[in-house]
């Protein structure tokens, strides 16, 4: 079973539980497609896969009109991680997305408010290195 939103399927992967997966290109559309759908933000989660060499962004988001979860994914270059920011369209996701470029290095265009040493320690921080990523000896 499916959920077209905005003319883009989301699949049902678990019960109550539609994902579907874009470019960093199109987060923003889907993400307004998904608003629409009286669908608040749980959390922007981010995900090291140093193997693809990408990091993978889920949005998670509760829509109350369908009774399920609603997640978009993006995955962005590993050596070059930035996506739009979405903290225009959802206040709320300023500290999801400060979390993970304070964690993982992802750079959400858009955003002022990032910055270093939100959750990671002053150590790390002074040392470059995001505390999230596998290769990060932390």
């Amino acid at each position: 079973m499916s959920l077209t939103l905005c003319g883009r399927a989301f699949k049902e992967v678990a019960p109550r539980r539609y994902v579907a997966t874009v470019e960093a290109s199109e987060l923003r559309r889907a993400i307004e497609a998904v608003v629409e759908e009286e669908a608040y933000i749980s959390s922007i989660s981010a995900i090291d896969m140093p193997k693809e060499g990408k990091i993978e962004l889920n949005y998670v988001f509760w829509s109350v009109k369908h009774r399920a979860a609603i997640v978009v994914k993006v995955a962005v270059d590993r050596s070059d991680p930035v996506v739009p920011s979405i903290s225009d369209i959802i206040p709320g996701a300023v500290k999801g997305e400060m979390e993970a470029h304070d964690l993982m290095g992802v750079v959400f265009e858009g955003n002022r408010s990032l910055r270093r040493g939100f959750l990671a320690s002053e150590d790390v921080v002074v040392r470059g290195v995001y505390p999230l990523k596998k290769d990060s000896g932390v």
